[in-house]
């Protein structure tokens, strides 16, 4: 019978892609010169893992390429060849190259084959062992014989016994590539309802589910046996036996012989056990979790935001009861609203991801930069297992390519430049994520030469920008973020073309977000992203003003208050400040910045609320604390249009919806200052 495995094509495709990270992260941290043999071991099985699958779901093309590159592995992890660099840029062109038919098969991408063919020709250049049929090789294994006077490995019988797990069908793997395999290995011989030429014509379905029985003659190790079956089964699955000579018996069985294949997974002493193979740590993580499309976590993430409005407007209505009377109401509604809490926190946990998730990445981007450019350059992540909503981390990853880009281009001068400077002839560039509050905090930093301020304001004329040597430090960095503004010598294929910070600014806003610029001339630059944690559910602190009730970000607020007179001091244009421990500090009325009639005027008859701005304290006038609640964030250019000085816009228990203010906008728009071309989140409708 036929089986159709279209439906599990999704599964190959995200295991492979995992399979091509994982060679990648480890061939770029790999020490060609004392390389670790577990890490050969590693890229060994990833390339294993994506020629078996690519075999089992009918991808020919790509087992080409991950068996020449297993080959030249497999010399290598032997002991039988050294690595060098050369060779670990190729394994990555061969990752490439993977990668490239993988998108071919999934998203129907254009495929370069003459790229991939190349890639074999190199590998196999490198190996000495160009793919040959298996009358070739048992021409050579025999030529091989005679050159040693006739003496050879002496082969090892081994009894194999696989009991597979009772779903094994159910999960419609197919067993006959395995068989097919082990018959390129040695001599196999199948035990059971088998016919004399290996066909699985008669069999009973409730043995073949309970047990595979078979014993193999090659010179191969156990290792590479249960290599085999990689695929297929975990290792406690399979029980590798060797026989005394001599001790293998006839039967109804079906035996072939093959030619030799390279390939095994390698496993210390200690892990065999008497019966069969010790199970890896990974596997047993693997088995507790499941894949769930991204769709459908938004899905959830989305009826948990209305769960928590629906659960909001029953606290409103409640509130108007008498306790005493509905007693048992009110404390249904606490449990309630202790179990809604509870489970939108682990709702949001299934978002979070760790921005190791881009930050991995950039080892490639700079690995290769660096050769192009002939620079050296090392790549220090810091903080990698900072987590962040899935959402964030993908639209993150193109500002986050431009900076990276640039530190390498830009910011890090050549080996001669830095040492003529007293530096080390390797630059550094450093990607740092750090949570503070709600936001997450995003640091790009190199130890090149700075930014050159009196190239950037010349650059700056001559685009027809207004500047005067006058600007401080601060203001000129922002210069960079015009519109095509670049201070490249000339074009390339890395820069110069004047997209760049703008795109960065542009994107980070979208976010929610927020960019700053630092540099010291001589001794490098440092750009921080400041994002919000999430998008979709946040504790805000609901303040009336007038008739109008605003929601403050509880991560931004310091402390409230209500001010004496003496505290307060008035200064030019009707502004305020309020002293607060030896601090003068604005005050900002939020009824005259929003235009609210029926504000509170006096400032010791209202409270005040000291929130932080990103590192600049500011004090908010508003007129009532209405508590504390957990709101589901909506999007107003979405449903509206952009407001000045709002991140968002909630619903309310009684359904009105208010403003969720952010400190930061408030300041400019206190300021009178251009705001950042920010819209608000896009979750919710």
């Amino acid at each position: 019978m036929d089986v159709d495995l279209s439906q599990f094509y999704q599964l190959f495709f995200e295991e492979s892609a995992e399979h091509l990270a994982e060679m990648e992260r480890i061939l770029l941290a790999i020490d060609p010169a004392d390389p670790d043999k577990e890490d050969l071991n590693a890229v060994f099985r990833s390339a294993h893992s994506i020629k078996g699958g690519a075999g089992t779901f009918g991808f020919p093309d790509m087992t080409v390429v991950t068996h020449t590159l297993e080959t030249l592995l497999d010399q290598i992890r032997r002991g039988e060849r050294a690595l060098t660099g050369e060779m670990v840029n190729l394994f990555l062109q061969g990752g490439d190259a993977i990668s490239m038919q993988l998108a071919g098969h999934r998203d129907g991408l254009q495929v370069d084959r003459q790229f991939i063919r190349g890639i074999c020709e190199k590998l196999e250049a490198i190996s000495g062992n160009p793919l040959v049929s298996d009358q070739e090789q048992s021409s050579d294994d025999s030529l091989s014989a005679e050159q040693n006077g006739g003496n050879t490995f002496s082969p090892s019988t081994y009894r194999i016994i696989f009991t597979p797990p009772p779903n094994l069908y159910t999960r419609m793997v197919r067993m006959e590539p395995v068989f097919d395999e082990l018959a390129t290995v040695g001599k196999l011989i199948l035990t059971g309802n088998i016919t004399p030429q290996g066909e699985f014509s008669v069999y009973d379905p409730t043995r073949c589910r309970a047990i595979w029985e078979m014993t193999l003659t090659t010179d191969r190790t156990p290792n590479e046996i249960a290599d085999v079956f990689m695929f297929v089964a975990d290792e406690e699955e399979i029980s590798i036996e060797q026989l005394p000579p001599g001790s293998l018996n006839g039967g109804n069985e079906a035996t072939a012989a093959g030619g030799t294949i390279k390939g095994g997974r390698s496993f210390d002493n200690n892990e065999i056990t008497p019966g069969g193979y010790g199970r890896r740590g990974s596997d047993t993580a693997e088995a507790s979790s499941i894949r769930v499309g991204v769709v459908k976590v938004d899905q959830l993430i989305n009826q948990m935001g209305e769960l928590v409005i629906t659960q909001a407007m029953l606290a409103q209505s409640a509130r108007q009861l008498d306790q005493v009377q509905f007693e048992n109401l009110h404390r249904a509604l606490s449990h309630l609203e202790r179990n809604t809490r509870d489970l939108q926190e682990s709702v949001m946990s299934m978002r979070m991801v760790p921005i190791s998730f881009i930050f991995s990445r950039f080892q490639r981007l700079v690995h290769d930069l660096a050769n192009s450019l002939g620079k050296v350059v090392e790549l220090k992540l810091v903080g990698e297992s900072t987590e962040l909503d899935k959402g964030l981390i993908e639209k993150l990853a193109d500002p986050l390519t431009h900076l990276v880009r640039n530190c390498v281009d830009h910011g890090l001068e050549s080996p001669e430049t830095r040492i003529t400077a007293g530096k080390s002839p390797g630059g550094a560039i450093t990607l740092k994520a750090s949570q503070q509050g709600g936001r997450v905090l995003v640091e790009v930093s190199d130890d090149g030469a700075g930014l050159n301020r009196v190239r950037i304001l010349a650059k700056a004329a001559r685009n027809g920008l207004t500047v005067s040597d006058a600007m401080s430090d601060e203001e000129v960095w922002r210069l960079i973020f015009s519109p095509g503004f670049s201070t490249a010598d000339q074009v390339t294929d890395i820069s110069g073309r004047g997209v760049g910070m703008d795109v960065v600014q542009k994107n980070v806003t979208a976010m929610g977000g927020r960019v700053t610029l630092a540099s010291t001339q001589g001794k490098g630059s440092r750009v921080l992203i400041s994002l919000p944690l999430t998008l979709a559910i946040l504790d805000g602190l609901a303040v009336r003003v007038g008739s109008e009730t605003f929601i403050v970000p509880l991560n931004s607020v310091i402390e409230s208050l209500q001010p004496l007179s003496e505290e307060l001091n008035e200064v030019s244009r009707g502004e305020c400040t309020v002293y607060v421990r030896g601090e003068y500090i604005p005050l900002i009325h939020l009824g005259d910045l929003f235009r609210i009639v029926g504000a509170v005027r006096r400032p010791e008859n209202a409270i005040v609320m000291l929130i932080d701005a990103e590192g600049e304290q500011l004090a908010l006038l508003v007129d009532e604390l209405l508590g504390q609640h957990q709101v589901v964030i909506k999007s107003l250019e979405t449903n509206y249009r952009k407001v000045a000085g709002a991140a968002g816009a909630t619903i309310l228990g009684d359904g009105r919806v208010a403003l969720i203010l952010d400190a930061v906008e408030i300041v400019r728009l206190w300021r009178k200052e251009p705001p950042h071309e920010q819209t608000s989140p896009k979750n919710g409708g």
